[in-house]
C-alpha cells in the first residue's frame, strides 16, 4: 500500500470529523436547554442584559431556538468539511492507484514499448 501516511491523515480528520458532529450536535441541545431553564443566567453569561434577559420564558425559548439552529448551522459546516476533506483525500490516492493500473495495463499490451529507465513506476 501507498502513501499510508496519508491513509492515516485521512482516517484521523474522518474521526475528528464525526467526534465534532455529535459534540457539536450534544452541546447545542445542552445550550438550548440551558437557555429554556435559565434564560436570565444564559443571557448574563453571553454578556447581554436587555430585554430579551429579562424576557422570562417567552426570551428563553426564544433564545434556545436561535442557539440551537446556529449550533447545529455551525456543526455541520465544521464536521461536513472535515469529513469532505478526508474523502477528497481518499478520492486522490484513488485517481493515483488507478492511474498507476491503467499505465500497467497499457505496458502489457503487445506491440508497447517500455518507458525510458529512470521513469517512476
Amino acid at each position: 500500500m501507498r502513501y499510508r501516511a496519508l491513509r492515516i491523515v485521512a482516517t484521523i480528520y474522518r474521526i475528528i470529523g464525526w467526534i465534532v458532529i455529535v459534540v457539536g450536535v450534544l452541546s447545542s441541545c445542552g445550550f438550548a436547554a440551558l437557555a429554556v431553564a435559565a434564560p436570565q443566567w444564559f443571557g448574563g453569561a453571553m454578556g447581554y442584559t436587555g430585554y430579551g434577559a429579562r424576557a422570562g420564558m417567552a426570551g428563553g425559548v426564544i433564545g434556545a431556538v436561535m442557539v440551537l439552529v446556529m449550533g447545529l448551522i455551525m456543526t455541520a459546516l465544521y464536521g461536513i468539511t472535515l469529513l469532505a476533506l478526508a474523502e477528497a483525500i481518499c478520492v486522490f490516492l484513488d485517481i493515483e492507484e488507478n492511474t498507476r493500473e491503467i499505465a500497467r495495463r497499457i505496458r502489457e499490451l503487445p506491440g508497447v514499448t517500455p518507458p525510458p529507465a529512470g521513469t517512476p513506476e
